[in-house]
């Protein structure tokens, strides 16, 4: 998953210099961002740096929301009742979409999170 060189050090992925960086993270988010990379096939440090790439001009008004079709899906999921047994039956659809075989980190990764997901909404 990781390709690492002959020294065993993390392969350089560009011809950019990267300098070790400190974050101060509550257990929780170091979890969740470990989490979310993991199913990403990809580390913390990856992952944080992708998505600051795909955001490169934050600003607090934006032309172009691009989470509109997740908000209408949480106003949806919040509007209406949904069983257990639904949850589970779009908790599997999302792990199909993954390509990973049941025993692959990822998959477990993705698939306790999903859990949590489920069991904090039913709670």
């Amino acid at each position: 998953m990781l390709k690492r060189d002959i020294q065993g050090k993390f392969a350089r992925k560009n011809d950019d210099y990267r300098q070790v960086r400190s974050l101060r993270l509550t257990d929780q988010t170091w979890k969740i961002l470990g989490i979310s990379a993991e199913c990403l096939g990809m580390t913390r440090a990856d992952y944080l740096e992708q998505l600051m790439r795909g955001n490169e001009n934050p600003s607090i008004t934006r032309e172009n929301e691009p989470m509109h079709h997740a908000k209408t899906t949480v106003v949806k999921l919040a509007t209406s009742s949904l069983t257990v047994a639904t949850l589970e039956t779009l908790r599997d659809q999302v792990l199909l979409q993954l390509k990973l075989g049941k025993q692959a980190p990822g998959f477990k990764a993705a698939l306790k999170a999903l859990n949590y997901f489920i069991a904090v909404l039913t709670s």
